[in-house]
């Protein structure tokens, strides 16, 4: 009985460790050595019914292929239902386009080449000045010869009525014609508005030309005031005579030098007429 106890607890060591080697694959298999407890549970002896286990003789390990490991399939999708599109309004705006840089590229400059674009500019800003100072001379020159022109004619027109006022002024000594003399001579020194008014350009005439004028207009003044001042004296020798009635005109003798001065002052005044309309 003892060995069938013993038969099947070797049987069943021996399946268990079959078992584990399937499980857990050794590097290599070796024959188990009994241990000190089987070795005292076995006799050492025979009997007739009983026949003790011998080891088995070793054996080289064969090696034993690692099971293939085992893949879990891949899970299957599930279905999904096609989303339906979206309207134009709800679809996203397009992404704006970057905006370009106003600056541009840095540009290399050539030394050489800014020098020449500075000296063309120097050049261009020279002849820009030089022709606006050229226009400007040609300008102030014309606006000068029509100046001196307009002062000529008008001096020349002033001077031909003058001299056809001394033409028709009347002789002395006669007594009827004194007053006229003096309203004569008052008139004739009258008549210089145009003198008057280009004095502002009377430097533009030749110099001996602007000369003769300004003789020939103070000395007919001079003559004008002269006439009018012996007139004014003859009126307050006639109050002191309580004379009443008659003309407060001068003596002959003083109309005679009057118009004799006059005279002088007229003579040449047609060369000064000929030079201004040359």
């Amino acid at each position: 009985m003892r060995g069938v106890v013993v038969a099947v607890a070797l049987i069943l060591t021996a399946a268990v460790s079959v078992r584990a080697a399937d499980e857990v694959p050794p590097p290599a298999l070796t024959q188990p050595l009994p241990t000190a407890a089987t070795s005292a549970a076995t006799p050492t002896e025979e009997t007739p019914g009983f026949q003790a286990m011998r080891p088995l003789p070793a054996a080289e390990p064969v090696p034993v292929a690692s099971p293939a490991p085992v893949v879990s399939p891949a899970p299957t999708p599930a279905p999904t239902q096609p989303s339906a599109p979206l309207p134009p309004e709800a679809a996203s705006p397009p992404a704006p386009a970057p905006a370009e840089s106003p600056l541009p590229a840095r540009l290399s400059v050539d030394p050489i080449m800014a020098l020449v674009a500075v000296a063309i500019l120097l050049l261009g800003a020279v002849i820009a000045g030089m022709v606006g100072v050229a226009a400007a001379g040609a300008l102030h020159r014309r606006e000068t010869v029509a100046r001196r022109a307009a002062a000529a004619a008008t001096l020349a027109l002033e001077l031909e009525t003058r001299l056809q006022a001394f033409d028709a002024v009347p002789v002395p000594p006669n007594a009827d014609a004194g007053v006229s003399f003096v309203s004569a001579v008052a008139a004739l020194a009258s008549l210089d508005q145009g003198w008057r008014a280009v004095q502002g350009s009377v430097h533009l005439l030749p110099d001996r030309l602007a000369g003769h004028l300004s003789v020939h207009y103070a000395a007919v003044h001079h003559v004008a005031n002269h006439v009018k001042g012996q007139s004014i004296a003859a009126a307050v020798r006639m109050l002191q005579a309580n004379r009443i009635g008659g003309h407060p005109s001068p003596d002959a003798a003083a109309m005679r030098e009057a118009h004799v001065e006059l005279a002088a002052a007229f003579r040449g005044v047609d060369k000064i007429i000929q030079g201004l309309k040359g």
